[in-house]
Protein backbone atom coordinates (compact mmCIF):
# COMPACT_ATOMS: atom_id res chain seq x y z
CA UNK A 1 0.00 0.00 0.00
CA UNK A 2 2.90 2.27 0.66
CA UNK A 3 4.32 1.89 -1.98
CA UNK A 4 1.22 3.00 -4.35
CA UNK A 5 1.46 6.97 -5.57
CA UNK A 6 -1.45 8.88 -4.55
CA UNK A 7 -3.16 9.12 -7.97
CA UNK A 8 -3.55 5.37 -7.78
CA UNK A 9 -4.76 5.17 -4.23
CA UNK A 10 -7.51 7.94 -5.39
CA UNK A 11 -8.54 5.69 -8.39
CA UNK A 12 -8.72 2.41 -6.11
CA UNK A 13 -10.88 4.41 -3.79
CA UNK A 14 -13.33 6.20 -6.55
CA UNK A 15 -13.91 2.53 -8.03
CA UNK A 16 -14.30 1.23 -4.24
CA UNK A 17 -16.97 4.04 -3.40
CA UNK A 18 -19.44 3.28 -5.32
CA UNK A 19 -22.37 1.63 -3.20
CA UNK A 20 -24.91 3.36 -0.56
CA UNK A 21 -21.85 5.06 1.11
CA UNK A 22 -20.38 2.96 3.82
CA UNK A 23 -17.38 2.28 1.97
CA UNK A 24 -16.53 6.10 1.96
CA UNK A 25 -17.65 6.56 5.68
CA UNK A 26 -15.31 3.53 6.66
CA UNK A 27 -12.01 4.92 4.49
CA UNK A 28 -12.33 7.83 6.16
CA UNK A 29 -12.10 6.06 9.54
CA UNK A 30 -9.17 4.77 8.79
CA UNK A 31 -6.05 7.55 8.97
CA UNK A 32 -5.44 11.09 8.15
CA UNK A 33 -3.96 10.09 4.83
CA UNK A 34 -6.90 7.96 4.02
CA UNK A 35 -9.11 10.35 4.81
CA UNK A 36 -7.45 12.90 2.55
CA UNK A 37 -7.53 10.61 -0.34
CA UNK A 38 -11.01 9.55 -0.01
CA UNK A 39 -12.36 12.70 0.74
CA UNK A 40 -13.97 13.34 -2.93
CA UNK A 41 -15.37 10.69 -2.94
CA UNK A 42 -16.95 10.91 0.49
CA UNK A 43 -20.54 11.99 -1.03
CA UNK A 44 -20.05 9.82 -4.23
CA UNK A 45 -22.80 7.31 -3.14
CA UNK A 46 -25.12 8.00 -0.70
CA UNK A 47 -28.49 6.22 0.20
CA UNK A 48 -30.20 9.05 2.41
CA UNK A 49 -33.78 8.22 4.16
CA UNK A 50 -35.78 9.86 6.83
CA UNK A 51 -35.83 13.45 8.41
CA UNK A 52 -32.51 13.14 10.52
CA UNK A 53 -30.23 11.84 7.93
CA UNK A 54 -31.52 14.71 5.46
CA UNK A 55 -30.72 17.17 8.20
CA UNK A 56 -27.64 15.51 9.00
CA UNK A 57 -26.30 15.54 5.38
CA UNK A 58 -27.34 19.22 4.72
CA UNK A 59 -25.58 20.23 7.93
CA UNK A 60 -22.17 18.66 6.40
CA UNK A 61 -23.05 19.70 3.01
CA UNK A 62 -23.49 23.40 3.71
CA UNK A 63 -19.45 23.42 5.40
CA UNK A 64 -18.05 21.48 2.35
CA UNK A 65 -16.52 23.33 -0.58
CA UNK A 66 -18.23 22.40 -4.16
CA UNK A 67 -14.73 20.03 -5.38
CA UNK A 68 -15.91 17.56 -2.56
CA UNK A 69 -19.40 16.99 -2.67
CA UNK A 70 -19.66 15.64 -6.14
CA UNK A 71 -22.61 13.28 -5.79
CA UNK A 72 -22.77 11.27 -8.49
CA UNK A 73 -25.45 8.52 -7.37
CA UNK A 74 -28.02 9.38 -4.93
CA UNK A 75 -31.36 7.03 -3.26
CA UNK A 76 -33.02 10.15 -1.35
CA UNK A 77 -36.70 9.46 0.51
CA UNK A 78 -38.27 11.63 2.75
CA UNK A 79 -39.26 8.77 5.06
CA UNK A 80 -37.47 6.10 6.51
CA UNK A 81 -38.17 2.27 5.28
CA UNK A 82 -40.18 2.03 9.05
CA UNK A 83 -42.54 5.01 7.87
CA UNK A 84 -43.20 3.82 5.01
CA UNK A 85 -44.26 0.69 6.07
CA UNK A 86 -46.55 2.44 8.21
CA UNK A 87 -48.39 4.84 6.05
CA UNK A 88 -49.57 7.41 7.89
CA UNK A 89 -49.86 11.01 7.18
CA UNK A 90 -51.77 13.58 9.05
CA UNK A 91 -52.02 17.29 8.49
CA UNK A 92 -51.28 18.04 12.16
CA UNK A 93 -47.98 16.68 10.76
CA UNK A 94 -47.65 19.35 7.83
CA UNK A 95 -44.47 21.52 10.08
CA UNK A 96 -42.47 18.06 9.61
CA UNK A 97 -43.27 17.13 5.98
CA UNK A 98 -42.44 20.59 5.51
CA UNK A 99 -38.96 20.54 7.20
CA UNK A 100 -39.15 17.02 5.10
CA UNK A 101 -39.53 18.82 1.89
CA UNK A 102 -37.12 21.33 2.29
CA UNK A 103 -34.14 19.27 3.29
CA UNK A 104 -35.10 17.27 0.47
CA UNK A 105 -34.85 20.36 -2.11
CA UNK A 106 -32.02 21.29 -1.00
CA UNK A 107 -30.24 18.13 -1.21
CA UNK A 108 -31.21 17.92 -4.79
CA UNK A 109 -30.05 21.56 -6.18
CA UNK A 110 -26.64 20.89 -4.07
CA UNK A 111 -26.37 17.80 -5.92
CA UNK A 112 -28.10 18.49 -9.47
CA UNK A 113 -24.34 19.64 -11.17
CA UNK A 114 -23.06 16.52 -10.58
CA UNK A 115 -25.48 13.97 -10.54
CA UNK A 116 -25.66 10.58 -12.93
CA UNK A 117 -27.83 8.68 -11.06
CA UNK A 118 -31.21 9.80 -8.80
CA UNK A 119 -33.83 7.49 -7.20
CA UNK A 120 -36.42 9.87 -5.47
CA UNK A 121 -39.35 8.42 -2.89
CA UNK A 122 -41.48 11.15 -1.90
CA UNK A 123 -44.13 8.97 0.06
CA UNK A 124 -45.54 11.97 2.14
CA UNK A 125 -49.12 12.47 0.00
CA UNK A 126 -48.98 16.38 1.36
CA UNK A 127 -45.15 17.34 -0.58
CA UNK A 128 -44.93 14.53 -3.21
CA UNK A 129 -46.38 17.10 -6.11
CA UNK A 130 -44.67 20.19 -5.06
CA UNK A 131 -41.18 18.32 -4.34
CA UNK A 132 -40.92 16.51 -7.73
CA UNK A 133 -42.39 19.52 -9.18
CA UNK A 134 -39.16 21.16 -8.13
CA UNK A 135 -37.34 18.40 -9.16
CA UNK A 136 -38.35 18.60 -13.16
CA UNK A 137 -37.75 22.07 -12.74
CA UNK A 138 -34.44 21.84 -11.76
CA UNK A 139 -31.21 21.33 -14.28
CA UNK A 140 -29.13 18.30 -14.14
CA UNK A 141 -27.18 17.85 -16.90
CA UNK A 142 -25.02 14.89 -16.00
CA UNK A 143 -28.14 12.84 -14.89
CA UNK A 144 -28.78 9.74 -17.10
CA UNK A 145 -30.69 7.28 -14.25
CA UNK A 146 -33.97 8.88 -12.84
CA UNK A 147 -36.94 6.98 -10.97
CA UNK A 148 -39.44 8.77 -9.15
CA UNK A 149 -42.14 7.43 -6.91
CA UNK A 150 -44.70 9.65 -5.52
CA UNK A 151 -47.88 11.54 -6.65
CA UNK A 152 -45.38 13.22 -9.84
CA UNK A 153 -46.14 16.24 -12.15
CA UNK A 154 -45.11 15.62 -15.55
CA UNK A 155 -41.73 16.83 -16.71
CA UNK A 156 -42.15 20.12 -18.07
CA UNK A 157 -38.93 22.40 -18.58
CA UNK A 158 -37.20 22.24 -21.60
CA UNK A 159 -32.99 21.08 -21.33
CA UNK A 160 -33.51 20.23 -17.84
CA UNK A 161 -32.23 16.80 -18.58
CA UNK A 162 -30.52 16.94 -21.40
CA UNK A 163 -28.56 13.38 -20.64
CA UNK A 164 -31.62 11.44 -19.49
CA UNK A 165 -31.20 8.32 -21.05
CA UNK A 166 -33.56 5.92 -18.31
CA UNK A 167 -36.59 7.84 -16.32
CA UNK A 168 -39.25 5.44 -14.23
CA UNK A 169 -42.26 7.01 -12.92
CA UNK A 170 -44.15 5.55 -9.85
CA UNK A 171 -47.39 6.97 -7.65
CA UNK A 172 -49.76 8.22 -10.60
CA UNK A 173 -52.64 5.69 -11.19
CA UNK A 174 -53.95 7.82 -14.72
CA UNK A 175 -50.72 10.04 -16.04
CA UNK A 176 -53.13 11.36 -18.58
CA UNK A 177 -51.17 14.17 -20.25
CA UNK A 178 -47.44 12.59 -20.08
CA UNK A 179 -47.03 12.71 -24.19
CA UNK A 180 -49.10 15.89 -24.95
CA UNK A 181 -47.69 18.79 -25.97
CA UNK A 182 -44.13 17.38 -26.23
CA UNK A 183 -43.10 18.28 -22.82
CA UNK A 184 -41.56 15.00 -21.98
CA UNK A 185 -39.63 15.01 -25.30
CA UNK A 186 -38.25 18.55 -24.84
CA UNK A 187 -37.55 17.89 -21.31
CA UNK A 188 -36.03 14.87 -21.81
CA UNK A 189 -34.60 14.83 -25.53
CA UNK A 190 -32.12 11.78 -25.30
CA UNK A 191 -34.65 9.66 -23.64
CA UNK A 192 -34.59 5.81 -24.95
CA UNK A 193 -36.33 3.97 -22.05
CA UNK A 194 -39.44 5.04 -20.10
CA UNK A 195 -41.44 2.54 -17.31
CA UNK A 196 -44.42 3.55 -15.88
CA UNK A 197 -45.48 1.64 -12.77
CA UNK A 198 -48.87 1.14 -10.86
CA UNK A 199 -51.02 1.87 -13.43
CA UNK A 200 -54.55 1.57 -13.16
CA UNK A 201 -57.91 1.87 -14.37
CA UNK A 202 -56.22 4.72 -16.66
CA UNK A 203 -58.45 4.53 -19.68
CA UNK A 204 -57.60 7.87 -20.68
CA UNK A 205 -53.87 7.53 -20.60
CA UNK A 206 -54.09 4.24 -22.35
CA UNK A 207 -55.88 5.98 -25.09
CA UNK A 208 -53.51 8.58 -25.40
CA UNK A 209 -50.73 6.30 -25.19
CA UNK A 210 -52.32 4.24 -28.06
CA UNK A 211 -52.72 7.09 -30.11
CA UNK A 212 -49.33 8.23 -29.64
CA UNK A 213 -47.67 4.98 -30.29
CA UNK A 214 -50.02 3.58 -33.09
CA UNK A 215 -50.73 5.33 -36.98
CA UNK A 216 -54.18 6.92 -36.36
CA UNK A 217 -56.20 9.16 -39.32
CA UNK A 218 -56.60 12.58 -37.85
CA UNK A 219 -60.05 12.72 -38.23
CA UNK A 220 -60.97 8.99 -36.66
CA UNK A 221 -62.63 8.61 -33.47
CA UNK A 222 -59.28 7.74 -31.46
CA UNK A 223 -57.20 10.96 -32.43
CA UNK A 224 -60.70 13.02 -31.77
CA UNK A 225 -60.95 11.56 -28.22
CA UNK A 226 -57.48 11.81 -27.36
CA UNK A 227 -57.52 15.87 -28.74
CA UNK A 228 -55.97 14.80 -32.11
CA UNK A 229 -56.55 18.64 -33.26
CA UNK A 230 -53.21 19.89 -35.22
CA UNK A 231 -50.26 20.01 -32.85
CA UNK A 232 -52.76 18.63 -29.87
CA UNK A 233 -52.43 14.86 -30.69
CA UNK A 234 -50.14 12.98 -28.54
CA UNK A 235 -46.97 11.84 -29.55
CA UNK A 236 -44.11 9.73 -27.47
CA UNK A 237 -40.65 11.74 -27.73
CA UNK A 238 -39.12 10.70 -31.31
CA UNK A 239 -35.98 9.29 -28.96
CA UNK A 240 -37.88 6.66 -27.13
CA UNK A 241 -37.10 3.13 -27.74
CA UNK A 242 -38.24 1.05 -24.78
CA UNK A 243 -41.74 1.64 -23.16
CA UNK A 244 -42.64 -0.82 -20.19
CA UNK A 245 -46.04 -0.19 -18.25
CA UNK A 246 -46.46 -2.03 -14.97
CA UNK A 247 -50.17 -2.25 -14.00
CA UNK A 248 -51.79 -3.22 -10.85
CA UNK A 249 -54.28 -5.36 -10.33
CA UNK A 250 -57.84 -4.38 -9.23
CA UNK A 251 -58.35 -5.94 -5.82
CA UNK A 252 -61.77 -4.96 -4.05
CA UNK A 253 -60.85 -3.52 -0.52
CA UNK A 254 -57.37 -3.52 -0.37
CA UNK A 255 -56.27 -0.65 -3.16
CA UNK A 256 -59.36 0.86 -3.83
CA UNK A 257 -61.91 1.78 -0.69
CA UNK A 258 -65.65 1.09 -0.57
CA UNK A 259 -67.12 -1.17 -3.43
CA UNK A 260 -65.05 -2.09 -6.54
CA UNK A 261 -67.69 0.03 -8.74
CA UNK A 262 -68.69 -1.51 -12.37
CA UNK A 263 -67.46 1.54 -14.17
CA UNK A 264 -64.18 1.38 -12.45
CA UNK A 265 -63.60 -2.78 -13.83
CA UNK A 266 -64.54 -1.37 -17.03
CA UNK A 267 -62.16 1.64 -17.36
CA UNK A 268 -59.56 -0.70 -16.27
CA UNK A 269 -60.64 -3.61 -18.76
CA UNK A 270 -60.80 -1.14 -21.08
CA UNK A 271 -56.94 0.56 -20.19
CA UNK A 272 -55.54 -3.17 -20.53
CA UNK A 273 -57.22 -3.64 -24.12
CA UNK A 274 -55.87 -0.62 -25.24
CA UNK A 275 -52.07 -1.31 -23.78
CA UNK A 276 -52.74 -5.08 -25.30
CA UNK A 277 -53.03 -3.79 -28.75
CA UNK A 278 -50.14 -1.65 -28.75
CA UNK A 279 -48.08 -4.54 -27.12
CA UNK A 280 -49.18 -7.06 -29.86
CA UNK A 281 -48.84 -3.94 -33.00
CA UNK A 282 -45.28 -3.02 -31.67
CA UNK A 283 -43.92 -3.68 -35.17
CA UNK A 284 -46.46 -1.14 -36.32
CA UNK A 285 -44.87 1.70 -33.75
CA UNK A 286 -41.70 3.44 -33.89
CA UNK A 287 -40.33 1.14 -30.73
CA UNK A 288 -38.08 -1.48 -30.33
CA UNK A 289 -40.09 -2.99 -27.36
CA UNK A 290 -43.28 -2.23 -25.70
CA UNK A 291 -44.67 -4.64 -23.06
CA UNK A 292 -47.35 -4.77 -20.49
CA UNK A 293 -46.87 -6.62 -16.81
CA UNK A 294 -49.58 -7.48 -14.35
CA UNK A 295 -49.22 -7.45 -10.74
CA UNK A 296 -50.46 -6.95 -7.67
CA UNK A 297 -48.49 -4.00 -6.42
CA UNK A 298 -44.68 -3.57 -5.44
CA UNK A 299 -43.56 -1.93 -1.67
CA UNK A 300 -42.04 1.03 -4.32
CA UNK A 301 -38.92 1.93 -1.37
CA UNK A 302 -37.63 -1.53 -1.19
CA UNK A 303 -38.29 -1.96 -4.86
CA UNK A 304 -36.67 1.07 -5.65
CA UNK A 305 -33.54 1.01 -3.72
CA UNK A 306 -33.15 -2.52 -4.86
CA UNK A 307 -32.93 -1.67 -8.26
CA UNK A 308 -30.81 1.48 -7.08
CA UNK A 309 -28.64 -0.76 -5.41
CA UNK A 310 -28.27 -3.46 -8.50
CA UNK A 311 -27.45 -0.14 -11.04
CA UNK A 312 -24.84 0.16 -9.21
CA UNK A 313 -23.66 -3.64 -9.40
CA UNK A 314 -24.29 -4.36 -5.62
CA UNK A 315 -26.37 -8.06 -5.17
CA UNK A 316 -28.62 -7.10 -2.55
CA UNK A 317 -31.21 -9.56 -0.93
CA UNK A 318 -35.14 -8.22 -0.21
CA UNK A 319 -34.70 -8.95 3.33
CA UNK A 320 -31.60 -6.57 3.90
CA UNK A 321 -33.79 -3.67 3.03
Amino acid sequence: MDSLPLELHAQIFEFACTDDGTTARALSLVSHYIREVAAPFLYQSLSISGLKQMNDLCERLATTPPHLRRIRHLFLSDWTAADVRKHTSAPSDMERYDAERSFAARILALAAPTLEALTLVVSCPFTAPPLIGELFATPFPRLADLAVHGFYPFPHTPGALPALRSLRLSGHRNPHGLFQLGSLAAAAPRLTHLRLSDIAAAAPFARELHAAALPHDPSSAAATATGGGVGLAPALPPSLKHVAIDVRRLQQGVHFRGTLTRGLANAHDKMLALLREVELRRGDTALDAFAVAESDGWEMYGELRREWLVGLGIAVEQESL
